[in-house]
């Protein structure tokens, strides 16, 4: 993609020899306490083992919710710099010029595998196996492919870009399983690994024996599940520290350990069934104030996904006791998107000159125990669902500078030793070094230091808008290359005309010729026959699907989920599709009739 002159950003090793295999290992809703040496009697001892015997970072930012620190991480970048605005939505996905770290380590001459939840698009193009990896096992489920990474027992895996069915057992041991794999097949080269645990994000689960040895120590049932979930992830986190010694690649590789945000109190509640699969009761669970207390003892503010030191605050830990000394990085101020720089830094690798601008600075000083480090400003915000702008066209858009409403989101912004927090239009200043619990608002007694980081904020607000990719319209490639089939999520659409609603994984219609549409980049021209999946269609509902120079409309069928809306001749290229609703003999169900995915075979 980026044929040009590259900007080293580190020494290039004189051999493969010299270069550091990378392990890099991410958690889901692990807060900054969520560990045994912080959260007796949980027991962590590998993760322990790196915090205490390897360089811990107590002052590191993630974005408050998970996509969007996978973008901040992946890209180098603000998360919405990078056309990442939300969980879902159809807006999880960076821009497909983006230049991921994956690319980087792969440019820089490593191996490099993804394991675990990626969560950064689910669209063809999106898929990791496409956006760098050699080797990608990401948990997605075949139909909707937005399902899946928090099924934590019997989970479904694509490998490199194809569906490979359930692997029965407990999802985190079969990431691990593959994760080993391939530390062994690739422990001759520089390798780099992308290892994404879905755990410990809810529901909470566990086998029941984990669990059962936190009910004897009088733990409810709920907090004993999360501290059991805990035991058996760090027991996998073992198990790939184990790998390294087996395979005598110890001394060279470097693994990273952090959490994607902070943590949540409330865990739905499963049941398993005969059959043996777990299902939701439709019943959740809230740690009781005590706890919560236990599992926040630093007492920070907030919880997952809002703009409070809870939800942003995490710790980074970088494990290898032959490179580095073992110490704790607790005054300065370090980011998420500053661990591709640092990572490409140790790969010796490079980053062409026409690639988006890195917000990120490598932290290899910090690492090696200097102390020259200057802290940068940060915004950050919790995502939530993309809001629809109505335009004079006629359109509502989707991706605009409207996208992300700050009065009625949570975001706040870090300079210096302070953070100003704007929580759906209450604004807070506090001295985080100080006061990192964020008891008093200093925003009455520092009005000047206010008003400063007000504007500072804002600014640095803009200076995010003017990036090319912020808020930019998904656009979703075709391609059926070597026979396969081809594949667009409705939920990323980008405008809609009339009455329409995006949720979480699919969209709604709520009145007749109402329109939704998508953009999509055709890679091969040629006929296909087109298959839509929506679920809960009422009697005589007419749509009218248009894609090239094709107009078709269609009748769907009661009762089913794939429904044929004929064939289309597509040139090559960027170009727009579009569902209209035509008709429905009953309009009130139409708004529980969801769109999911449009899949393309290609005829001639």
């Amino acid at each position: 993609m980026f044929n040009c002159i590259s900007v080293l950003l580190g020494v290039d090793p004189a051999s493969s020899e010299a270069k550091p295999n990378i392990i890099l290992i991410m958690t889901d809703d692990q807060g900054f306490d969520d560990y045994g040496f912080r959260q007796a009697p949980m027991k962590t001892p590998n993760m322990d083992k790196m915090a205490t015997h390897g360089v811990r970072f107590d002052r590191f930012y993630t974005a408050p919710a998970c996509a969007p620190t996978r973008s901040a991480l992946m890209t180098g970048r603000n998360y919405l710099k990078t056309g990442t605005s939300a969980v879902g939505f159809g807006a999880e996905g960076p821009h497909q010029d983006e230049y991921l770290l994956s690319e980087a380590m792969q440019d820089a001459g490593y191996k490099t595998g993804m394991v675990g939840k990626w969560n950064l698009g689910l669209s063809d193009a999106e898929l990791p196996s496409r956006r760098g990896f050699d080797q990608a096992w990401p948990i997605v489920q075949k139909e909707v492919r937005s399902y899946g990474r928090y099924t934590h027992f019997n989970a479904p895996f694509f490998h490199n870009g194809l569906y490979a069915g359930v692997e029965n057992g407990w999802q985190v041991e079969r990431v691990t399983d593959k994760a080993i794999n391939f530390v062994k097949t690739n422990k001759k080269k520089p390798f780099f690994l992308y290892l994404a645990y879905a755990q410990p994000h809810e529901p909470w689960l566990c086998p029941q024996d984990y669990q059962q040895k936190y009910i004897a120590l009088g733990f409810g049932q709920e907090y004993a599940m999360f501290m059991g979930m805990m035991e058996q992830l760090d027991d996998q986190i073992g198990r790939i520290l184990d790998s390294l010694q087996a395979n005598n690649i110890a001394e060279k590789t470097i693994v990273l350990f952090l959490g994607d945000n902070g943590p949540t109190p409330t865990t739905r509640i499963l049941e398993q069934q005969p059959d043996g699969w777990f299902r939701q009761t439709g019943k959740y669970y809230s740690l009781n104030e005590d706890e919560w207390a236990r599992r926040n003892p630093s007492g920070f503010r907030g919880i997952k996904a809002t703009g409070w030191e809870c939800a942003v605050r995490n710790r980074l830990l970088v494990y290898c006791p032959s490179k580095y000394e073992s110490r704790v990085v607790s005054d300065e101020r370090t980011l998420v998107m500053d661990i591709y720089p640092t990572l490409v830094e140790l790969a010796g690798g490079s980053r062409p000159s026409a690639a988006p601008e890195l917000d990120g600075k490598s932290f290899v000083s910090l690492l090696e125990g200097q102390k020259n480090w200057q802290a940068q400003d940060y915004f950050t915000s919790e995502a939530g669902k993309p809001q629809m702008h109505a335009n004079k066209d006629g359109w509502s858009y989707r991706f605009s500078e409207y996208t992300l409403p700050l009065e009625k989101r949570s975001s706040c912004f870090y300079s210096g030793d302070y953070v100003i927090v704007n929580d759906k239009g209450s604004w807070s200043l506090y001295d985080i070094v100080n006061d990192p619990q964020q008891k008093v608002d200093l925003q009455q007694q520092m009005p000047e230091e206010f008003s400063i980081m007000q504007k500072k904020y804002y600014s640095n607000y803009d200076d995010i808008l003017s990036d090319p990719h912020a808020f930019s319209d998904p656009i979703q490639e075709l391609n059926v290359s070597n026979g396969r089939e081809g594949y667009l999520e409705i939920e990323g659409i980008y405008r809609a005309k009339g009455k329409v609603s995006v949720t979480w994984a699919n969209t709604y219609f709520h009145e007749i010729n109402a329109t939704q549409e998508l953009k999509v980049d055709v890679v091969e021209p040629g006929e296909y026959a087109v298959i839509l999946r929506a679920l809960s269609v009422p009697p005589a509902t007419r749509l009218r699907f248009e894609a090239g120079s094709s107009s078709n409309e269609v009748t769907l069928t009661s009762g089913k989920k794939f429904h044929s809306i004929g064939r289309a001749r597509l040139e090559a290229g960027k170009q727009t599709f579009a569902l209209t609703l035509l008709e429905t003999a009953d309009l009130d169900k139409i708004e529980k009739m969801g769109l999911y995915s449009l899949s393309f075979r290609k005829i001639n």
